[in-house]
C-alpha cells in the first residue's frame, strides 16, 4: 500500500512530506501534526536543521551530535543528494526537473 501527495503541493513540500512519512513508517518518528505542518512549510533546509526539528518534535535529545539527529540528517542527504534544499531552486531528483510554483 502506498502513499501519494496531491498534485497541488509544491515540489519541495511534497518531498519533505514523503521523507517525514518514511521516517514515521521506518523509524517511528510520527511527529505531531502541528510540527509536521510547520516543518513542511519551511522554504530552506539544511540536513542538520531538518533533523533537529524532527527530533525536537519527537521530544528527544536534539543536540547536533545526538544519534538520531545524525541518522536523520544522513537520510535527508540520501534523499535529496545534497545537504541543503531551497524551494526557489528545488529540483525533483527522481524526475530531474524544476517545477515552477
Amino acid at each position: 500500500m502506498g502513499f501519494k501527495v496531491g498534485k497541488n503541493v509544491p515540489p519541495m513540500e511534497r518531498e519533505l512530506i514523503y521523507l517525514l512519512y518514511d521516517l514515521c513508517a521506518k523509524w517511528g518518528f510520527c511527529i505531531p501534526h502541528e510540527d509536521f505542518e510547520q516543518i513542511i512549510k519551511i522554504e530552506y533546509y539544511n540536513a542538520d536543521d531538518f533533523a533537529i526539528h524532527v527530533v525536537e518534535a519527537e521530544g528527544l535529545d536534539a543536540s547536533p551530535e545526538a544519534t538520531w539527529v545524525l541518522r536523520i540528517a544522513e537520510r535527508f542527504k540520501e534523499r535529496f543528494g545534497t545537504d541543503e534544499i531551497d524551494s526557489s531552486t528545488f529540483i525533483d531528483r527522481v524526475r530531474g526537473i524544476k517545477e515552477n510554483w
